[in-house]
């Protein structure tokens, strides 16, 4: 936690991914991974959006590839070997397979607009 400015950062509070697909992005983010809705509305400048419990919030509005600008997105999670056995079940993109990473158990998938998702357990080898 810096507060050499007087003020106190406490790490990133939520990211906003614009997406191509939002059906697909929802499909994905609430149904595949489970993440829970906090609320819908309409953003500042009038497109869809859906804001999680997790901190991830999703619109329409993606122009650019994949991974142009974003290299990928990490969340904490557990059962990482599970996770990679239905992702390739459900015909999602598993980019890495289970194993260690620098937070414990990792796993990449693709989601629908192939930005990389890295799930991760501390709790699992």
């Amino acid at each position: 936690m810096s507060e050499s400015n007087g003020q106190s950062n406490r790490g990133i509070h939520h990211l906003l991914l614009q997406t191509s697909d939002l059906d697909k992005a929802e499909k994905f983010y609430l149904g595949f991974l489970g993440f829970s809705v906090r609320k819908r509305e309409q953003f500042h400048d009038g497109r869809p959006l859906t804001v999680t419990n997790e901190g991830l919030g999703l619109t329409s509005g993606a122009t650019g590839r994949a991974g142009s600008v974003v290299e990928h997105i990490a969340f904490r999670s557990s059962d990482i070997r599970g996770i990679a056995e239905r992702a390739a079940a459900e015909g999602i993109e598993v980019l890495k397979e289970p194993g260690p990473g620098p937070y414990g158990l990792t796993v990449y998938l693709a989601d629908p607009a192939g930005n990389k998702i890295e799930l991760f357990s501390e709790d699992e080898d």
